[in-house]
Parts: C-alpha cells; structure tokens; sequence
C-alpha cells in the first residue's frame, strides 16, 4: 500500500494537478467499488491538503541540502587621503601629496558540526513522516465512504418497508372503519387503528429523512449534485479468521495501523530536532578573502575568518523547548496507542455480538414474518382477529422486520470498522456488486 502512495507522489509531482472541473467529471456513474472510493479520496479537503504538504517537505529537502547557510557577501570601502609635507623652498610654500585606497572583501559563512547533514536527515524525516499522515487519512476517507454508502443503501431499504407497511396500516384502517360502520367493532376500534396508522406514517417519515440525510452526506463526499441518484446495490463480506487472543488483535493493530507509524516518525524527529539545536552551540565560521590597494602602489592580499561567540544567547532556551517536545513524543505515542486499542476493542465488541445477532433472524423467521403481515388484513377482514390484536400483532411483526434491517446495517458497520480499526488491508473486505 505504501508503494502506490509513493507512486501516486511521484506522479503527483511529475504532473501538472488537474484542475477541480476535470475531478468533478471523472467522478460519475458507472459506480464501483474503486470508482466511489478514489472519487471520495481525490476530492476531499483533506486528502489534498496532506498532498500538498507533501510537496512542501520537497522543498523543505531542497533548502537542507544546500551547501552553504547564507549567500556570499560581498563588500567594499573606497577612501581618500591627503597630506602635507613640510619643504622650505624660495617660494615659502609646501608640497601637498594625496592618494586612493580602496579595499574589496568577499566572506562566506560555512557549515561546521555537521549542522547540515543533520537538516538533511530531519528533511527525510519529514518527507517519511507525511507519507504516513497521508496514508492515515486516505485510510480515513476510504473507511469513511463505505460507511456513508452502507448508511444509505439501507436507509433506502428502511425507507421501502416503512412505506409498504405505512401502506398496510392504512388498509387495517379501511377495514376497522367498515367493521365499526357495520355495527360488528366497538367505535374505539376506529380510533385505534387511525393512532396506529399516524404511528406508521411517523416512522415511515422519520425513514425518508434518514435517507435524504445519508444520501445528502454521500453526495458531498463524493462532490456530486444533491439530486444524483445511486442504483447501486452491493453486498458486504468479510473474510477474515479472527483470533480468539485479543491481546495478539491488538498487537496486530498496533503493527499496521499507520497512525503508530507515524508517532514513532515524530519521536525521530523530535530526537533530531533536539540534536539540532544542541548543535548550534557551535556557531558557524565565515572565512573571506580581501585585496587592498594603500594608494602607493602597494597592493595586499590577504585572508580572514571570523566565529561568533556564544556568551549572550547559549542556546539552553531552545535546547528545553526541543527535550520537552521530544518527552512529548512519546506521550504522544501512548496516548495514540490506547487510542487505537479501544477502537480494536470496540470494534471486536460490536462485530462479534451483532454477528451473533444477526444469526437470530434466519431467512424462515423473515418470510413468515412477511407473510404474517400480509395476512393480517385478511384475517381482520374475515372477522378472524380483533382489530386490537391486529394492531399489536402487526406492531410486533413490523419491528421485528426494522429490527432485522437495523441490525444488518450495524454489522455490515462493523465490518468495515473492523478492519479500518486493525490497520488491515482492503482487500480483506469483500463487496460484490448487485446491479
């Protein structure tokens, strides 16, 4: 996986960035799997904000390898000078003698202690250390895009049955209307079945909100109009052999989650950063070269070296700054470490109690809960079944049906949370696509 993130750099900065309408365009039906996903990546804030870091740790390499600290200077002086010699002549006068001097001087301030090798190391550091910040949130997005498009094939799924069901207690309501008109049910009957029909229509309301509000969340991750329609269905599997040592789980997550990756990159780089502060406590040397002329003919050429001295600002201040933000590092590692442990953990929680759940409702259980329903008017309607007990019947059988697609949504969830939270591959999610 880190190989085609450092392709996709190394493409990144060969290559001119694509401009947002040709990103909006390749980001279009037909959908699949990798479409969605790199669609969702490509186009998010985040994603290319890192991209775009990245490039900036080039150039931060680029001014690490420099071979000098400054540019040369250069200098110069010019000066005039002008004397008397005293001389008795007839005249009574004196001779006056007058000469041009003019020195030119060149310096160059040069890297001593091995400073630059050390911004050399601290630069790939850097670079290391983004590759992995970037990876650690294309892993997010990616996660992030199946969850949103699981939230909204089944919210489209809730939206279906609440409506067809919403459509059935209407009919229960027709039917207990007649039987009271007829004389056969108590009036309360009436009332009855009306409460449990807004009861429905509340439901099957509250499920079309759920789904514009999933299907306005993946729009947005995707970049595409509030009014696009997905058909696409897919169909979620994970082949994974979980280990029944959850230590040995989330030992495994803390060896391939990237977030750990790159903590241990900044405590490197704390540790060189504080190596380079240390080292500036030996200053830099400027050495020159000069060429004088003293106005008689008499040219001088020589060389010069100057080293500041460290008495007023010792560095100490600097070096405190850089220890505790080395010290710092470390918690930083800690605290990311229990992080991803009790994601590890709860994503264990909820994969194997919601697997266990789902195995409840098997595919008999559901089709006579279906059939149950369909039955329940015909039942009323023949005079078979009271109308309360078709309302509570129907109340228990609808939920179980809610309760059935909730629960399979919430384990297709931890599915993909599951391997997000072990730092695992992709591949080990399978979806097969149902056009």
């Amino acid at each position: 996986m880190y190989k085609y993130i450092l392709l996709l750099l190394f493409t990144f900065f060969q290559t001119e960035i694509y401009s947002e309408e040709r990103e909006v365009q390749s980001c279009k039906p037909p959908w699949d799997v990798y479409t969605l996903t790199e669609c969702a990546i490509n186009m998010h804030p985040s994603y290319k904000l890192e991209l775009y870091r990245t490039k900036e740790m080039q150039g931060r390499k680029k001014i690490a390898e420099y071979f000098f600290p400054s540019n040369p200077i250069v200098g110069g002086s010019l000066a005039s000078r002008r004397g008397s010699v005293d001389s008795t002549n007839l005249s009574g006068g004196g001779s006056f003698n007058q000469a041009t001097n003019f020195q030119l001087l060149v310096s160059q301030e040069i890297f001593v202690g091995g400073k630059r090798e050390k911004a050399m190391q601290i630069a790939d550091e850097e670079f290391r250390s983004q590759i992995f910040r970037l990876e650690t949130i294309r892993r997010s997005i990616y996660f992030s895009s199946l969850s949103n498009l699981v939230r909204f094939q089944n919210a489209k799924k809730e939206e279906l049955l609440s409506q067809e069901l919403y459509q059935l207690s209407q009919k229960l309501t027709t039917i207990a209307r007649a039987r009271v008109k007829e004389g056969i049910s108590p009036g309360i009957d009436e009332s009855l079945s009306e409460s449990e029909e807004l009861r429905m229509a509340k439901v099957w309301k509250n499920s079309i909100r759920k789904a514009e509000q999933t299907k306005g969340e993946l729009n947005l991750l995707l970049s595409q109009s509030q009014n696009m329609e997905m058909d696409w269905n897919p169909t979620f599997n994970l082949y994974l052999e979980l280990s029944d040592d959850k230590d040995s789980l989330l030992s495994l997550a803390l060896e391939n989650r990237p977030e750990i990756k790159l903590t241990e990159k900044d405590i490197k780089l704390a540790l060189l950063r504080y190596e380079e502060v240390r080292l500036q406590k030996v200053s830099n040397i400027s050495v020159g070269a000069f060429v004088q002329n003293d106005g008689f003919n008499e040219r001088v050429i020589g060389g010069q070296i100057s080293l500041p001295l460290v008495v007023w600002r010792d560095f100490e201040g600097e070096s405190l700054i850089a220890r505790s933000k080395s010290e710092q590092s470390f918690e930083t590692r800690d605290l990311v470490s229990r992080t991803v442990k009790q994601e590890v953990i709860q994503a264990l929680s909820n994969y194997l109690t919601l697997k266990e759940e789902l195995a409840f409702y098997d595919q008999r259980l559901l089709d006579r809960t279906s059939n149950d329903i369909s039955n329940l008017t015909e039942a009323l309607r023949m005079g078979k079944i009271r109308v309360i007990d078709a309302i509570n019947n129907q109340r228990i059988l609808v939920q179980t049906k809610l309760n059935y697609l909730q629960t399979k949504s919430d384990f297709e969830l931890a599915q993909i949370e599951l391997i997000r939270a072990l730092g695992l591959p992709e591949g080990k999610l399978v979806i097969r696509d149902k056009l």
